[in-house]
């Protein structure tokens, strides 16, 4: 029998990441950076945030990988083939040129981040990627480790 006041500590680990197999690259890679910010959240023991915060910031890395992925080659050529060849598309698997298909992809995936009208993804991704913008990631993640909200 505990006679004296104790704190419970409670440790959330991570244990998996489940995706769906079948998806476009771009999509695949913008569910893994979300999902993967939710585990990073769990791991560095952030505290119980809102759905509003958690899902913002984790669909602000989304929006981020996107970006990311849709710029960071398109103004290389590693490939001397061109967007219409047979083997363009194995060219845009690697950091090589993307095609405009899949820019426009991209950029489509990336809308729908910016245009959900959900009060959770939507609002939050809003209210984050505001946050990022003025503050920077690393500041924005650290106001919401000590506060549990987005900085205004």
């Amino acid at each position: 029998m505990i006679t004296e006041p104790f704190k419970l500590i409670r440790r959330c680990e991570v244990t998996a990441i489940l995706v769906l197999y079948g998806l476009p690259r771009l999509l695949t890679g913008s569910i893994l950076a979300h999902e993967m910010m939710h585990a990073w959240l769990r791991l560095k023991g952030y505290p119980n945030l809102s759905p509003e915060v958690e899902e913002g910031i984790c669909q602000v890395l989304a929006h981020m990988w996107l970006d990311s992925e849709i710029y960071s080659a398109s103004g290389s050529d590693c490939s001397s083939s061109s967007s219409s060849s047979p083997s363009s598309s194995s060219a845009s698997s690697k950091k090589g040129k993307r095609s405009d298909f899949e820019k426009k992809l991209g950029e489509y995936f990336k809308h729908q981040i910016e245009a959900d009208t959900s009060s959770v993804y939507g609002k939050g991704f809003r209210l984050g990627n505001e946050a990022v913008l003025k503050y920077g990631l690393r500041s924005t993640l650290d106001h919401i480790q000590m506060t549990g909200s987005f900085p205004y």
